[in-house]
């Protein structure tokens, strides 16, 4: 695991590049504190590397990474866990290798493959590879969007970094806001897709490529994506595709322990978690290490369940129960933790059973994919349970109602509750479109459309709704969530907690032939008797009693309100005052105000939109 960055400055010489790439190299320390390099050629190209030493950690793994004939040059983040194989066939087409690790297979692999070779890999990466002779650039991003790529095209000269950070060091770096891309983060707290909160700043997408020649414009290609699998439905009994699903998940927690570092695991006690356990603790002979957070609160804690677990599996099990003080610490230091507004509070908890497991492992497995891929989230159940009860409603009664609730709510403001107006706001607005997309959409925007156009004025969504995906309802709302909150707030979570503690995440249950799998699936080894995530679940009960794994799912929360309501008060006064918004120009200073008032004086029963606003004020105080 490490941080890359480049850029190609097309008009400039080389001995431009090298203080701009130090420094950008040097703001991704945490990313990779074992080794780092630049390399640059005459071309007004240079690359910028920082290493964490996982695999090979001999100097044969030191990157930027050259070819033997000079013509290919490679910069790569994360790792390529078939690349064994890739090796053996690379040595039967008489390539020679001088070291152990994956970057040099990948390296030869390009050169013999050329672009076709990312279709080999299964992994996590990010890299940049140079065409020296064809004078070719090629950024490349994993299926599920596990490591993340930056970049910046302004017409003449491209930049990109494994973080936002990488790209400031840059000097035609011009932030500016995308007030749209601000508006996104207010509905659902993140910025998701290619945007980025700047203009002009993109993300490379999961399952992408973009390529860049002399003389030439960036063109984006895609090389993949999971929207395909829906497509053809698995075959077979379901005892099959049960045997078949189980043998796809072990060899996938089996290549994420390939490494030269002690590995351990998340584990939470879940479903997911317990899973990816109790298959390493039965087929992998070296000794599993579990690391769990809890937060000394019924409410918030399924550290006593995950303690159980690690005993039923044998884990060497570490435990931490996170102190308000502790939580309280990071909150307050948000904006240098994540380089763009990020409203997900557990990133709190994951910070903190990241530096847990960093005193014993460099390398740390998360069971995160589960929910997207096996419909786990309640969500789910809830849009499904609605549109059947909307399926009942005559279209024209709909539309009436829809009518009715639209002209009664500018009268009732201010006369009933902030909650009992959001109510029947939604209630209008999802009798008025009843699909399962716009339903999923009403439910998960913590900030409505129309809130966040009256906060910025003249927000507009970008983004699709689950209706635009293929496949059945429920696949719909799973690719809906694998496209947008995976990606951008889970795995974005999960990759900048482990890199600020310089450790490597790895994903066995987004191993992209999973993915496929399990996306194929008929809907009621899906979703079927056991519930959401039920052929997960009959796998799991032949190996962890399932009343240790059955219970009502808690997610990793933590006790928000009651910290805005005390210990995190004074920062909203301080980040939320009323000049401090004015002089900033985003928000409008009234929505400010009236978001603030309602929650402390008990008119608005959610904290998500309130810690939105600090999050992205905490941010703006940083990298603004």
């Amino acid at each position: 695991m490490c941080g890359i960055t480049g850029i190609w400055r097309r008009k400039v010489g080389p001995a431009d590049l090298q203080g701009e790439l130090e420094e950008s190299v040097a703001s991704m320390r945490h990313r990779g504190p074992d080794d780092n390099g630049i390399w640059q050629n005459a071309s007004g190209l240079g690359f910028g590397f920082t290493r964490l030493s996982i695999l090979d950690l001999s100097e044969l793994g030191h990157q930027p990474m050259i070819s033997p004939d000079g013509r290919y040059v490679l910069v790569f983040n994360g790792e390529v866990y078939n690349f064994a194989e890739i090796r053996r066939d690379l040595v039967g087409l008489g390539h020679n290798f001088a070291g152990s690790g994956d970057t040099e297979v990948i390296l030869h692999a390009l050169a013999e493959w050329g672009s076709q070779a990312v279709e080999r890999f299964v992994g996590m990466f990010a890299f940049a590879i140079w065409d020296e002779r064809e004078q070719r650039l090629e950024l490349v991003r994993d299926r599920a969007g596990v490591k993340p790529l930056h970049y910046g095209w302004d017409g003449e000269t491209l930049c990109f970094g494994s973080e936002l950070k990488a790209l400031r060091a840059y000097r035609h770096w011009r932030p500016e806001v995308d007030r749209q891309a601000l508006g996104e983060f207010l509905q659902y707290g993140y910025v998701a897709g290619d945007r980025t909160i700047y203009r002009g700043i993109r993300k490379l997408e999961p399952g992408h490529r973009l390529v860049l020649e002399a003389g030439g414009e960036p063109r984006l290609e895609r090389y993949w994506s999971v929207d395909d699998a829906v497509r053809d439905a698995a075959t077979g009994s379901d005892a099959d595709l049960e045997a078949e699903l189980e043998a796809l998940l072990i060899e996938s927690c089996r290549l994420r322990m390939v490494s030269d570092v002690p590995v351990g695991v998340f584990l939470s006690g879940g479903v997911d978690s317990s899973l990816v356990t109790a298959l390493l603790a039965k087929h992998h002979d070296r000794e599993i290490r579990t690391f769990t957070i809890g937060f000394g609160a019924d409410s918030h804690d399924e550290s006593q369940w995950a303690k159980k677990v690690a005993d039923h599996c044998g884990t060497r099990h570490t435990e931490y129960i996170l102190s308000s003080d502790e939580g309280l610490s990071i909150a307050k230091d948000w904006g240098s933790l994540f380089d763009e507004p990020f409203g997900d509070p557990s990133g709190i908890p994951t910070l903190l059973v990241s530096r847990l497991a960093r005193e014993q492992v460099k390398v740390v497995l998360s069971a995160d994919g589960g929910d997207e891929l096996f419909s786990g989230y309640r969500v789910y159940d809830s849009v499904l349970e609605r549109m059947q009860s909307l399926s009942r409603v005559p279209r024209w009664l709909g539309t009436a109602a829809a009518g009715a609730t639209s002209s009664l709510l500018p009268a009732l403001s201010g006369r009933i509750s902030e909650r009992r107006h959001r109510q029947l706001r939604h209630f209008g607005q999802m009798m008025a479109s009843p699909t399962p997309g716009r339903v999923m959409d009403i439910r998960l925007s913590h900030w409505q459309p129309a809130d966040v156009d009256r906060l910025i004025d003249g927000y507009r969504p970008l983004r699709p709704l689950a209706d635009d995906y293929p496949g059945r309802a429920d696949q719909q709302m799973s690719l809906w969530d694998i496209h947008h909150y995976l990606p951008e707030d889970i795995l974005t979570k999960v990759d900048r907690t482990t890199m600020a503690v310089s450790m490597e995440g790895r994903e066995p249950l987004l191993d992209h032939r999973l993915m496929e799998f399990a996306l194929a699936l008929p809907l009621h080894l899906r979703r079927g008797e056991l519930g959401p995530k039920h052929l997960l679940k009959r796998i799991l009960h032949r190996h962890v009693a399932r009343e240790l794994v059955d219970r009502p799912k808690q997610g990793f929360g933590i006790p928000l309100d009651d910290w805005l309501k005390r210990d995190l008060r004074p920062l909203v006064q301080e980040y939320l005052a009323a000049d401090r918004i004015r002089n900033a120009g985003l928000f409008d200073p009234a929505t400010v105000r009236e978001t603030v008032e309602a929650f402390y004086h008990g008119r608005a029963t959610q904290s998500t939109p309130l810690w939105f606003l600090l999050a992205f004020e905490m941010w703006r105080e940083q990298w603004g």
